[in-house]
């Protein structure tokens, strides 16, 4: 991948050295694969593991799946039927772990929801065609139901992991959204950024944003922030801004002046860059990051607990 003032992105010759290189050679990751195994293989020895949020009605069950290993996680063009049925069985396995958690005052028939995915297994397609039918049907469901939903419904999120007042400031879905790279905490550096600061905050609830974006910066193996490339550091200014909004309800002023200078350094990347396809949207998506911010110098004051 290279980039210039007005162009990002792969090239036809320059893009296959990478592969050329390293044609032939195998994986040289073995030592930190191993170690990845092992940690792997350590939490599986501690499983099954059930965690029952009850004031959420919410259960995580974790198992030791023996369906696959790692080696045949890959894609495929279509389902396996032979998969489909081995997994159903220990889905259903793991589910009845969950009688143990519950009481007689959890509003949950545990007994009609067992009941109701052992006539599920029943009708198991008999073919792979049969199977594909299905998960098409099931896919356009899923479809129907996500459209039928609000554009809030849409994000999914636990909102009491939030500051209460925080979506009346980020009244826009556009800020909470986790999977475009264009709203704040959807790149990868914005999300990461807003857990880090979750956790942070857990152990320095009246601190600094900043003083969390020096200790970050050391995490990732930087110096100081200034250290960190100019890319990431923007990506991660914008993002602790809408972080502490969301988490407190506030701005701090460092960090929203933080903010401001890195959207003006991105809106002139985009400017430049006249013939990347998305440009339009990342200048519109700016300006709509940089007026929320220039609103919340006030607003969020009047939202603190």
């Amino acid at each position: 991948m290279a980039k210039s003032y007005n162009r990002y992105g792969g090239h036809t010759t320059l893009s296959r050295i990478g592969d050329f290189l390293l044609m032939g050679g195998g994986s040289f990751a073995r030592k930190t694969l191993e170690t990845l195994l092992e940690r792997h293989n350590s939490y599986r020895s501690t499983l099954p593991k059930i965690t029952y949020r009850r004031a959420k009605f919410k259960v995580e069950i974790d198992i030791a799946s023996e369906l696959m290993d790692g080696q045949d996680w890959k894609p495929s063009p279509t389902p396996s039927l032979p998969l489909f049925k081995q997994g159903v069985e220990e889905v259903i396995d793991a589910l009845r772990l969950l009688r143990k958690r519950l009481n007689k005052t959890d509003n949950f028939n545990f007994d009609a929801f067992i009941s109701h995915c052992e006539a599920a297994r029943k009708l198991i397609p008999n073919s792979e065609d049969d199977l594909q039918d299905l998960a098409a049907k099931l896919k356009a469901a899923d479809k129907a139901k996500r459209d039928a939903m609000s554009p809030w419904e849409k994000l999914g999120i636990d909102w009491e992991d939030f500051h209460p007042s925080a979506r009346d400031i980020l009244d826009d879905p556009f800020f909470w959204e986790c999977a475009d790279d264009f709203s704040p905490n959807g790149n990868d550096t914005g999300a990461d950024l807003l857990e880090n600061y979750r956790d942070w905050l857990k152990m320095h609830e009246e601190g600094q944003p900043i003083k969390f974006l020096e200790s970050l910066a050391k995490q990732w193996g930087y110096k100081d922030i200034g250290a960190i490339d100019e890319d990431t550091r923007d990506e991660a200014s914008i993002g602790l801004a809408f972080a502490d909004i969301k988490l407190r309800a506030t701005c701090d002023r460092q960090a929203r002046q933080l903010a401001l200078e890195a959207i003006g350094r991105q809106r002139a990347q985009a400017q430049a860059a006249t013939t990347w396809s998305h440009r339009d949207e990342k200048l519109k998506t700016l300006d709509r990051i940089e007026a929320k911010l220039q609103q919340t110098d006030n607003k969020t004051a009047a939202h603190r607990r």
